[in-house]
């Protein structure tokens, strides 16, 4: 056993049976996505062999899916964009994009993410592997990320913890933002080595803040899975919001319940704007309470109602 893994996904917050897992899967597939380029030679051969093959390789996920027995499936399309192709090999790094087809599983726990991983190569021929639970982007997104040999077109396949995929879906509208403001500017060749105005006003403070809150966003979702993991209970506090007393419970993984009593809207009653209003703070004092103050102020508002 590689003890450097193990010690690196201990370190990461990974509890014992699973990182052995993980250590067990990296031996499996030792050849790093960092590589790997794709076999075509130019754009239109490589859209053209992925829309070739991308029923078969959807049908595949899906088939790994079912054998599995966690959701699967291939990217809504099945094919990327030539034009997002196009744009992102106009960027810094101009390599043939690997996830022209790409596929996912979705997995409710580490066990579970591991436990698929070790079965990829049943089902696909593997070129290339890379743990992204230790060794997560920059953004701080995690998964186990494969390249994986479809009739000589190497396609993507993505085995995702459930909390990161739905995180995912909304982290994607902050990329967009930021891709958006990063291709405002036309490339401008220049004649020497004078600085030239690329991004404007507040663009720089939207672009830091955009990827600040991705971090974040992603760093809370791996500490909401490891969470789970250790099976934390809920949390339960209580607070008086102006002069609406509020019982909030936070479980890892879970969402979060909360019971308000407004007498201006009939009594008891759940809605996700005092939860919104208790974070922000920017509407009415927000006092945190304890549970018999909670069941003292709904007792005297229930009594002058």
């Amino acid at each position: 056993m590689n003890l450097d893994t193990l010690q690196q996904a201990l370190s990461a917050g990974l509890p014992r049976r699973v990182a052995e897992q993980c250590v067990q899967v990296q031996a499996m597939y030792p050849a790093d996505t960092s590589s790997v380029l794709q076999p075509e030679g130019n754009f239109l051969e490589l859209y053209a062999t992925a829309k070739r093959y991308a029923g078969a390789f959807q049908q595949q996920v899906e088939d790994f899916g079912a054998v599995v027995g966690f959701p699967a499936q291939s990217r809504p399309g099945n094919v990327k964009s030539l034009d997002r192709t196009v744009e992102k090999y106009q960027g810094t790094d101009r390599v043939l994009p690997l996830d022209m087809l790409a596929g996912k599983v979705v997995v409710p726990n580490l066990q579970a993410l591991y436990r698929v991983a070790a079965r990829v190569g049943e089902a696909f021929e593997v070129v290339a592997y890379r743990d992204r639970v230790l060794r997560p982007q920059k953004s701080g997104y995690r998964d186990l990320h494969f390249i994986v040999n479809v009739s000589g077109h190497y396609a993507e396949l993505k085995i995702m913890h459930a909390f990161f995929d739905q995180v995912d879906a909304y982290e994607h509208r902050l990329y967009e933002i930021r891709r958006g403001l990063e291709l405002r500017a036309q490339p401008v060749s220049l004649s020497g080595p004078e600085v030239y105005p690329v991004l404007a006003s507040v663009e720089p403070l939207m672009l830091d803040t955009l990827e600040d809150t991705s971090r974040e966003l992603f760093g809370k979702t791996w500490r909401m899975v490891l969470g789970r993991e250790a099976g934390d209970g809920p949390q339960v506090r209580y607070y008086l919001l102006g002069g609406v007393p509020v019982k909030l419970e936070e479980q890892p993984g879970e969402g979060v319940s909360l019971v308000a009593f407004d007498p201006l809207r009939g009594g008891f009653v759940a809605d996700a704007r005092y939860y919104s209003a208790i974070k922000r703070e920017d509407r009415e004092s927000v006092v945190q309470i304890t549970a018999e103050e909670f069941e003292r102020q709904v007792e005297t508002l229930q009594h002058g109602s």
